[in-house]
């Protein structure tokens, strides 16, 4: 099941703000290619972000499976650090 794309953009969004990163080095991270993520995570994305980069974004920063498709509606959140 494909998730609401624009839900997962926004998470993913807020995980780079999160941890000071551009799309060139979430790509470094996650080992991507720079233009491949740049597609999917810049200001106008004309790539899907894929179940398996949401994963592996997931996982790479530490959050719980499904995180990046969870709307941010006030509910409880995971940040270790209180932010």
């Amino acid at each position: 099941m494909m998730a609401d794309q624009d839900v997962r953009w926004r998470r993913a969004q807020e995980l780079m703000l999160e941890n000071a990163l551009d799309v060139e080095t979430m790509a470094a991270c996650l080992g991507q290619d720079e233009d491949r993520m740049l597609a999917m995570l810049g200001e106008k994305p004309t790539r899907k972000i894929t179940d398996a980069v949401a994963a592996q974004m997931e996982q790479t920063f530490s959050k719980p499976k499904g995180w990046l498709d969870q709307s941010d509606d006030g509910g409880i959140t995971f940040d270790l650090f209180g932010a």
